[in-house]
């Protein structure tokens, strides 16, 4: 597949049709996690059932791993995988880095009182 020129500048090896389907439902899901802590807090707990609930589903041929120990998702995709395949999975493994960051957001204000962290 030829790769298409993303918004960026850089190109995408991701289906175009396919790559604007993510992206509209990313940018639904993390306008609403900006403003409304209950969904950021779902949404921190279980993204990938809250992503799936915003029409973000992975792609077959996209294993979702999750590890217990660093309590993360991670995607694996087969060493025969399309550079398709492999691009999604990237973006999905920064939509995710996205969502842990909202969940650090959460934990710093939860415990902070009037902005004071205690690290005087």
């Amino acid at each position: 597949m030829s790769e298409i020129l993303g918004s960026t500048g850089t190109s995408s090896p991701i289906n175009p049709i396919r790559k604007k389907e993510l992206d509209d439902n990313w940018k639904t899901v993390a306008a609403k996690a900006v403003t409304d802590d209950s969904f950021k807090k779902n949404l921190a707990g279980d993204p990938i059932k809250v992503l799936g609930e915003h029409g973000l589903k992975v792609t077959e041929g996209i294993k979702i791993n999750f590890d217990e120990t660093n309590k993360q998702y991670n995607f694996n995709v087969p060493s025969d995988a399309s550079e398709e395949i492999v691009a999604e999975a990237q973006w999905w493994t920064w939509r995710l880095k996205m969502i842990k960051e909202f969940a650090h957001e959460l934990s710093r204000q939860v415990g902070n009182v009037a902005g004071f962290d205690e690290s005087y």
